[in-house]
C-alpha cells in the first residue's frame, strides 16, 4: 500500500508542474498585441471652388496626448489610426473658417475630403463668378458617396458633400462628371449590378435637378465586383456601398 501511494503522488507532482514554472514556459509564447492602424489620407478644398487649401491639421485621439499632425504627400495629408480609434480634427487655414469634427476610423473612407468655408461674407463669395483656369483641374477632383445597405439612398455625409459638388458644377458649366456604382457582396450579384445602376440614377437625377445639363454627365455600374475594401466585416461592406464621383477638365 505504502509503494502504491508513493507512486501516485509522483506521478501527480509530474503532472502539475511549480506554478513559477508555468508562468517561465508561457512566457515566451505569449506575444504583445499591437493594435492594427489605418492609413487615412485628408484632402482640403474651397466649399465654393473646389481649389486645394493649404492647412494646418491636428488630429487629438481618444487621450489627450494622442496628438498627431499630418504630413502632406502625394497631394493629401496623411496620418495613422488605430482601427477603433475615434478623435477629433481641426483644420485651420488663413481666410477659411476653422472646421473641427468627431472622426471614427472605422467609418473614414480611404480619402476624406473636407470642404472649407472662406471667412469673407460667403454669399458674395458664392454668387461671384469663377474664372475657370483660376480652378486646379490639371488633376481630376474625386470623391465617394456612400450609400444605406440595400437601398439607393445617400448617408446623409454624402448627401451633404453632394450638394457642394452640385453648387461648383452648376457655377462652373466646363468640367464632366463621370459617376461608378457599387456594392458590397451581400446578395444575388445581379440584383447587386441593378442596384448599383439605381444608385448612379439617384446621383444623377439629383444633378439633374440643379440644371445640369445631362450631356456632361456619364454613368457606370460594376456591381460587388470591384470592392475597394475586403467584404469580411460590416465596415468594410459600407465603403464598397458607394457611388464614385470624378469632376474632369
Amino acid at each position: 500500500m505504502k509503494t502504491f501511494t508513493i507512486i501516485l503522488l509522483m506521478s501527480a507532482a509530474a503532472a502539475f508542474p511549480a506554478h513559477g514554472q508555468q508562468q517561465a514556459d508561457a512566457a515566451p509564447n505569449q506575444q504583445k498585441i499591437i493594435p492594427q492602424r489605418s492609413r487615412v489620407s485628408v484632402r482640403v478644398l474651397d466649399k465654393y471652388t473646389l481649389r486645394p487649401i493649404e492647412a494646418t491639421i491636428m488630429v487629438v485621439g481618444q487621450r489627450p496626448e494622442d496628438l498627431v499632425v499630418p504630413l502632406y504627400e502625394d497631394g493629401a495629408y496623411q496620418f495613422k489610426m488605430s482601427a477603433k480609434d475615434m478623435g477629433v480634427i481641426s483644420i485651420h487655414a488663413n481666410g477659411y473658417e476653422t472646421h473641427s469634427e468627431v472622426i471614427a476610423a472605422r467609418t473614414l473612407r480611404p480619402t476624406k475630403i473636407f470642404y472649407l468655408t472662406p471667412i469673407e461674407n460667403s454669399d458674395s463669395c458664392k454668387s461671384a463668378p469663377v474664372v475657370l483656369s483660376e480652378l486646379d483641374l490639371k488633376e481630376e477632383i474625386e470623391t465617394v458617396l456612400l450609400f444605406t445597405q440595400s437601398e439607393p439612398a445617400m448617408l446623409p455625409e454624402s448627401n451633404q458633400e453632394l450638394e457642394i459638388l452640385a453648387d461648383y458644377l452648376v457655377r462652373n458649366p466646363a468640367p464632366r462628371i463621370e459617376l461608378s456604382g457599387h456594392t458590397d457582396d451581400v446578395g444575388d450579384p445581379r440584383k447587386n449590378l441593378l442596384l448599383s445602376y439605381d444608385r448612379v440614377d439617384e446621383v444623377k437625377k439629383f444633378l439633374l435637378s440643379k440644371r445640369i445639363e445631362t450631356g456632361r454627365i456619364r454613368g457606370r455600374a460594376f456591381g460587388s465586383g470591384l470592392p475597394v475594401a475586403p467584404n469580411d466585416c460590416e465596415a468594410n461592406r459600407r465603403l464598397n456601398r458607394r457611388v464614385e464621383i470624378r469632376i474632369v477638365p
